[in-house]
């Protein structure tokens, strides 16, 4: 679960870091791979990254950051979502 909270909190960063055109494609990405992990893990590991997803793209952090974030969301979007 811990996992899961880590890259839904990326997920939320990128959110942030992302121009305001490009953010609902990465709020699309987010629920397709919740949906994924509802399917594989169950609901409350889906529930538990979309509250991070919401919790990264609210809480203020360091937009330095923002090419890792970017950078590690998009690896996991590459392995999980292009199945």
């Amino acid at each position: 679960m811990t996992g899961l909270r880590r890259i839904g909190v990326m997920g939320g960063e990128v959110v942030q870091c992302s121009a305001t055109d490009q953010r609902d494609t990465v709020i699309s990405q987010a629920m397709r791979l919740s949906n994924a992990i509802a399917m594989h893990y169950g609901l409350a590991a889906a529930f538990n990254f979309s509250g991070a997803v919401g919790y990264g793209s609210g809480k203020p952090f360091d937009k330095s950051g923002c090419s890792a974030a970017e950078s590690g969301w998009n690896d996991i979007t590459a392995k999980y979502l292009s199945q």
